[in-house]
C-alpha cells in the first residue's frame, strides 16, 4: 500500500516547459509554490478474488481491473 500526502501547487508561469521541443528550443522557467492544503492519495494492490486488482481512493474511488493507464488521475 503506498499512502501520499502531497500539497496543492499552484505554478504562475512556465507553460510548455515540460515539452522538450519547446524547451531545447526556447529554454524556460517556472515559478511555483505550494499552500497549506493537501491531496491524500492511497494506493494498493488487491488480491485476485476481488474484479479489479488496483484502487486508487481520492476525493473518489477508481477500482482498474487491468493497465493503470486507465486511471483518470485527479
Amino acid at each position: 500500500m503506498i499512502i501520499t500526502k502531497t500539497p496543492f501547487r499552484m505554478s504562475f508561469f512556465g507553460g510548455g516547459t515540460d515539452m522538450e521541443n519547446f524547451f531545447r528550443e526556447n529554454g524556460g522557467a517556472v515559478l511555483s509554490t505550494t499552500f497549506d492544503k493537501y491531496c491524500y492519495v492511497n494506493v494498493r494492490h488487491l488480491p485476485r478474488f476481488f474484479d479489479y486488482s488496483t484502487e486508487l481512493a481520492y476525493s473518489k474511488t477508481e477500482r482498474v481491473t487491468s493497465g493503470l493507464l486507465k486511471i483518470c488521475y485527479p
